[in-house]
């Protein structure tokens, strides 16, 4: 579940950001700002003063695209190998599938587990 800021924090952070982006600089209008985590929720960021940031929109854009999407992803993928789940399969002759091939190169219908 995502945590959102406080409206306190958000209060703080507008006041420590002082109206100007915190990532570029540039000046911050109404609606075309964002309060950002600095180390992403998914990743156990905290709702904190702290881990929040205001920056326009182009920077938490270009920050979520290309910092935090792919940290968290990487993330997953280590938590799902940690824990030994993988993607099942889905090439043809593989234990998934209903086929298997011999070894003299024929194909034939697996036997127990897929028959109806």
């Amino acid at each position: 579940m995502r945590r959102e800021f406080p409206k306190r924090v958000m209060r703080d952070a507008f006041v420590r950001a002082d109206g100007q982006c915190e990532a570029c600089g540039a000046r911050l209008t109404v609606g075309k700002f964002a309060y950002d985590h600095i180390i992403p929720d998914a990743l156990g960021g905290e709702p904190t003063l702290e881990n929040c940031q205001c920056v326009c929109l182009p920077c938490h854009g270009a920050k979520t695209q290309k910092i935090d999407v792919p940290m968290i992803a990487k993330a997953k993928r280590n938590y799902d190998k940690h824990r030994g789940i993988k993607k099942p399969s889905r090439f043809p002759g593989s234990r998934n599938s209903r086929f298997k091939k011999k070894i003299d190169g024929s194909v034939v219908l697996r036997s127990g587990m897929f028959r109806s």
